[in-house]
């Protein structure tokens, strides 16, 4: 049964992952009241698996920093990432460029570390719907009734909160397939040489992507993240077989996981004349989308959040919520910048106009910010 309708929260947040608890500590160092009358939901409990690679790298420590996050979780630096297209080799070497983590691990500790500040949060509880009214959003969830001032959908590529938003926009979603198996020695230098593979070679096949393998830590012992993702980013064209494709990298590994056990997830990529915001609502993170030449996703996150924290604090001050400029703040901002940027290789390369190995070091040269 739901309870009476609760008012004292201003701000929701839907959603506990990087983009959601980045966006309630920036609110916490920038507007500590605000923060107070904020209450976060997730609709599972922590510590939960995600699917993801699991590379915290870009701008990320960045940001970390610039929020007094010091992790203390499993991980694995990685310096050098190996790209590859048929026999070709480019090793892009950059010291300690990611750290390779667990989703669980990651998500959990920075959500204890906004605990720790005053987060309200509550677990186990699912956004359902909102409707106006008078100014303010009705919230309900599977357990409670709410009325706030600020929704923030912040509830990963098939957002609950975007999709009750009714948004005009294209469709953009990225195929994946995904596992973990145990690092073989005798098949897999990722972990002992602390690299990361992107195999851009099934371009060829008409794949909008690539094959990825990464070394991680997972319960303690050594693993390989091997997955796949096509962006589509030019859906008349041919598709690939992507069942097809990673059966055979998994075969050239020895790896013999049965298909009922590898997981799929879509991931959203944006234009730049998406709607990402309404009246009283604002989108972030995953709910918006990541770059679609490579995909990068925890450094996008984490600056939805401050992006998403400043136009709240100006609604308040101006006492004006439309959030009519929020996308043109995104795309001032360096993370619209970099998405706009990595648009463009994405159009030359699945285009066959840029040389696979040239998109990347485009990409993944760390300049400072």
């Amino acid at each position: 049964m739901l309870k009476n309708l609760e008012t004292d929260f201003d701000i929701m947040i839907v959603g506990g992952g990087p983009a959601g608890i980045s966006t309630w500590l920036h609110l916490h160092k920038y507007a500590p009241e605000l923060a107070k009358k904020t209450i976060l939901i997730e609709k599972e409990k922590y510590p939960r698996d995600k699917l993801c690679g699991g590379g915290v790298g870009a701008w990320s420590p960045y940001v970390l920093k610039h929020l007094s996050i010091d992790l203390h979780i499993p991980s694995l630096f990685i310096s050098d990432l190996e790209f590859k297209f048929g026999e070709d080799i480019f090793t892009l070497h950059q010291p300690n460029c990611f750290m390779m983590i667990q989703r669980k691990d990651f998500d959990h500790a920075l959500a204890k570390t906004a605990i720790s500040r005053g987060l309200h949060l509550h677990e186990n509880e699912k956004f359902i719907n909102y409707t106006s009214k008078h100014d303010f959003l009705h919230i309900k969830t599977n357990k409670n009734l709410y009325r706030v001032k600020v929704l923030i959908g912040a509830d990963g590529a098939l957002s609950t909160v975007r999709r009750t938003m009714n948004l005009d926009n294209p469709s953009h979603l990225a195929l994946t397939l995904e596992l973990f198996s145990l690092s073989n020695p005798k098949y897999d230098s990722e972990y002992e040489k602390r690299k990361i593979v992107i195999d851009m070679t099934q371009q060829t096949k008409g794949l909008q992507g690539y094959v990825w393998h990464v070394p991680c830590i997972k319960n303690n012992e050594p693993y390989i993240g091997h997955g796949l993702a096509d962006f589509r980013f030019y859906p008349n064209k041919s598709k690939a077989n992507l069942k097809e494709i990673f059966s055979q990298e998994l075969k050239l590994r020895h790896i013999t996981i049965d298909q009922k056990q590898w997981r799929s997830h879509p991931i959203r990529w944006p234009s730049k004349e998406d709607i990402v915001s309404k009246p009283n609502i604002l989108l972030v993170g995953d709910a918006i989308g990541v770059e679609p030449a490579f995909v990068g996703g925890i450094h996008f996150a984490l600056s939805y959040g401050e992006i998403a924290t400043n136009s709240i604090i100006d609604a308040y001050q101006q006492k004006d919520f439309s959030f009519l400029d929020y996308n043109q703040r995104i795309q001032t901002h360096l993370v619209g910048k970099f998405i706009a940027k990595c648009s463009y290789i994405a159009s030359e390369l699945y285009d066959n106009r840029m040389e696979p190995f040239k998109a990347a070091q485009e990409v993944f040269t760390i300049k400072k910010v």
